[in-house]
């Protein structure tokens, strides 16, 4: 893009703007050749170019192409799609300007440059002219290379549905709802509510997969807008099995090749770098298991096994921001800690030193490290096992898998597991060509909203996130017996309502009751593994999409209708996750300076999967025992899994971010609003879930009452200013003001401003980074007799244009210097007590500035 009113060429990658020369100063600090940043369609991947001389050897190409990914990854946190290397001579002179770049694109496009080598991480083949055809090793036409299969998987017409689907009838969806709901088909009627007979989201979202594998189009909104058997018939049949068109067939793929992550695998990549708010950290999962007896060698047999099994176990993540399938995992064999000849307390000294070091591990994904597995052998021939997941790799169901899978290969070593054929590098292909057009719909309404959406909530801190240096995890976790979650789903479903938006909810609530605002973003992770092959239920990758759920507590209302209100929320939204949250949250913080948007406590349900770890698992690994999740740049992550037919609700949190108590008050508050819930009527508001002695000291900060003080609200500052001109008042910017000084400085604003017309009672809109300099404009305007409105330097321009407009503003103030230049006035104008002295915006509930008006 040539931005005519800067004269400067400008690239949008992943949604964010860069500008080429930046890109290709880090470029030519890394190779010290001349390089060129092109990006050949508006909006989409990078190709890198860089001159090379001819001749040179395969391995020295390959390792500069490696730099240059990682000194673009690294510096400025963007993947290039495209890597070029040139002849001597092909980019011509660095002119700096966009239409050279243009034709540097044209001449590219038209083949007219002599490329050497080239490595791109698109499916697709670059264009057919000039050298291309001269592809590095497994590129296109390599013999390794092998066609994805179809959308409907082997056997199928390509382009078309599965050769052996069955036409779909209303018995057809009765069975595959009964089967989902654990009921008889002729007990489910075709009005009835799926919802109130059990229906939940992970369940539709598992029907809406199964159905679009046989070749219909629906999507799992659609299913859970109207859950009857009548209306998912009448969707169903106006939407038939038909051919695809060949134009989205999927392109081929070569599963040994890199392949770019996923936009939730890069918010971990980058999260779990050092450099980063409460980053440091791998998103990891621990896990124990405890038994007696084990055979060790057998035990490191079944976990080679399973590396064979999965590619994605053998996978490692480049330095440029991809991943890449290896041939062998870097697993060193099975460690085991022996400590059958230690006495009881130095041995149980000894495995908490242990799962002090392993739970918090950050695994070296870097070469292939995405799990681990380690044995103590303890005394009187028990043993436990230390299991170790990076989840760049693995969801919750992969972890499942993961455990099924080695717990078979385990008891039945001579009874191998079925080959995979269909791997995630495909999968991803496939899903790419399938939601294009979805994620263009779906981006642009995250647009529409994205002005009214708020930040995560504002709970008490005891130290700010950037201050923390070694990120340590805590669990907090209670469970909720089979016979009260019986009962609280009953009730979940008599109000038409999942049992996980139920617990959604709650939690909302005990995080409201902690929070500075009542609208804040919950972080809800999707497992969006959609059916595009018979293997895909059984693979171990990570499918996990985010979803932005906005919470709305300003309102007092009952629990019920406040969770119905939240479902409706999450509908419509979830009805528009094709374009990612990690996705969403980039655009919020486009262009913010300062005061980053963060969602970071995340809700994550893993009701409706079965139990986390089942029994047949533990027959053969042993009992579950202690676990522990971390995710980098989380503060709260609030998880609940099955386990032996009731519920696990675990609190995993950055414990040194939060007061002392806060942590155990939240818990407890939250296990009691659910036992209430489960045995109470849902008919009013949530009772006050703030312990009694936080209530009380409340009550204290807040009792406010007394006669208002005399004069305006700048009088005070005049006064001092007047009285003590030599006293420092502002301090910060590498900027020291005395009283007299900053008084000054907001005189002459007020001159310039009374030149400009401003008339007492007048607003201002004053949009300036926090700073001296805003302190000088809020102080001039008053001066001026003026009311001003805060606009946040971040707004975007549509805001800040509404914002004025309702305000009536006369003008603004968004430069301090060029006020100061005028003639000051030679003290504040006089105005009435009960005047406006400010006017702050807020967001209000359909998205419109709300303006807040207080007097002086």
């Amino acid at each position: 893009m040539w931005d005519m009113a800067t004269r400067r060429h400008e690239l949008t990658v992943q949604d964010r703007i860069h500008r080429p020369e930046d890109l290709e100063r880090t470029l030519a600090g890394a190779t010290g050749r001349p390089c060129r940043v092109l990006q050949p369609v508006s909006g989409g991947g990078l190709l890198l170019a860089a001159e090379i001389d001819r001749g040179l050897p395969q391995a020295w190409l390959a390792e500069l192409v490696g730099r240059m990914r990682a000194a673009v990854a690294g510096e400025h946190e963007v993947v290039a799609e495209t890597v070029a290397l040139v002849a001597p001579g092909q980019l011509g002179p660095d002119t700096g300007d966009g239409p050279g770049r243009s034709a540097l694109l044209n001449r590219y496009r038209h083949g007219e440059i002599e490329v050497l080598h080239v490595d791109s991480l698109s499916p697709a083949p670059p264009p057919a002219t000039g050298e291309w055809a001269g592809q590095a090793p497994g590129r296109s036409g390599d013999p390794g290379r092998r066609p994805a299969d179809t959308e409907t998987g082997p056997g199928g017409d390509p382009g078309g549905r599965p050769a052996d689907a069955e036409p779909l009838t209303l018995d057809a969806v009765r069975q595959a709802a009964a089967a989902m709901l654990g009921m008889e088909p002729a007990d489910l009627g075709d009005e009835d509510d799926l919802v109130r007979c059990g229906l939940d989201s992970i369940r539709t979202m598992q029907l809406a997969g199964e159905w679009q594998r046989r070749g219909v189009e629906v999507k799992f909104a659609d299913l859970f807008d109207r859950p009857t058997l009548a209306a998912w018939w009448e969707l169903l049949s106006a939407r038939p099995q038909r051919e695809r068109p060949a134009r989205e067939t999927a392109p081929e793929v070569d599963e040994s090749a890199p392949f770019g992550l996923t936009p939730v695998q890069y918010a971990y990549w980058i999260g779990r770098q050092d450099r980063q708010v409460l980053g440091g950290v791998g998103c990891h999962f621990y896990v124990e298991f405890d038994g007696a007896d084990v055979d060790a060698p057998r035990l490191e047999g079944a976990v080679h096994a399973l590396f064979r099994r999965h590619a994605l176990l053998r996978t490692r993540f480049l330095d440029d921001g991809t991943q890449q399938i290896l041939d062998r995992s870097p697993w060193p064999g099975l460690t085991v800690h022996d400590l059958r000849g230690q006495p009881a307390e130095t041995a149980a000294e000894q495995l908490a030193a242990l799962r002090d070091e392993l739970s918090h591990r950050r695994l070296e994904v870097e070469r292939g490290e995405v799990f681990d597995l380690r044995l103590s052998l303890l005394p009187g021939g028990a043993y436990r096992l230390h299991t170790g997941f990076d989840l760049l790799v693995a969801d919750v169901r992969s972890i499942q898998i993961i455990l099924e899978d080695l717990a078979a290969l385990y008891s039945r070593p001579d009874d191998p597991l079925p080959e995979l054929t269909y791997g995630f590098p495909t999968y991803l292909a496939e899903q790419e060509v399938r939601r294009r057009e979805a994620r263009r719909a779906d981006r642009e309404y995250w647009q529409e909203r994205i002005a009214d959406l708020p930040g995560g909530p504002q709970l008490p801190l005891a130290v700010e996130p950037e201050r923390i240096g070694r990120v340590r995890v805590v669990r907090r976790d209670h469970w909720m017996p089979p016979e009260r979650r019986r009962r609280l789903a009953d009730r979940a479903r008599e109000h038409g309502l999942t049992l996980p938006m139920v617990l959604a909810t709650a939690l909302a609530e005990v995080l409201g009751a902690w929070s500075g605002r009542p609208r804040f973003l919950l972080n809800l992770p999707l497992f969006d593994r959609q059916t595009l092959h018979p293997d895909v239920p059984l693979m171990v990758a990570d499918f996990t999409n985010l979803l932005l759920l906005q919470v709305d507590l300003s309102e007092e209302m009952s629990f019920a209708d406040r969770a119905r209100t939240l479902q409706s929320r999450f509908q419509a939204d979830v009805a528009h996750s094709a374009y990612s949250g990690v996705e969403v949250l980039r655009d919020l913080n486009r262009g913010r300076s300062a005061g980053q948007v963060s969602a970071p406590v995340v809700f994550t349900s893993a009701v409706g999967m079965g139990d986390l770890v089942g029994a047949e698992v533990q027959k053969s690994l042993g009992d579950l025992g202690w676990m522990l999740s971390q995710t980098p740049q989380v503060w709260l992550d609030h998880q609940v899994v099955e386990v032996d037919g009731g519920l696990l609700f675990n609190w995993d949190a950055v414990e040194e971010l939060f007061p002392a108590g806060v942590l155990d008050a939240m818990a407890a508050a939250f296990a009691g609003l659910l036992a209430r819930l489960a045995e109470e009527e849902w008919d009013g508001p949530v009772p006050d879930l703030l312990p009694h002695g936080q209530r009380a000291v409340r009550g204290q900060v807040n009792d406010t009452g007394g006669p208002v003080p005399p004069g305006l609200l700048h009088s005070g500052f005049f006064a001092l200013a007047e009285r003590e001109p030599g006293r420092v008042a502002l301090v910060g910017d590498g900027v020291e003001l005395s009283y007299g000084e900053l008084a000054g400085r907001a005189l002459r604003v007020a001159g310039a401003l009374r030149s400009r017309g401003v008339e007492p009672g007048d607003a201002v809109t004053v949009s300036l980074p926090k700073g001296a300099d805003q302190i000088v404009a809020v102080l001039g305007v008053l001066a001026a007799g003026g009311v001003y409105v805060p606009v946040g330097v971040d707004q975007p321009p549509a805001r800040r244009d509404r914002i004025a407009s309702l305000s009536r503003a006369v003008t603004s103030v968004e430069d301090v210097a060029v006020l100061c230049g005028g003639v000051p006035l030679a003290g504040p104008v006089g105005v009435d007590a009960g005047a406006a002295a400010y006017v702050i915006f807020t967001s209000g509930s359909t998205g419109e500035p709300k303006g807040v008006e207080v007097s002086h």
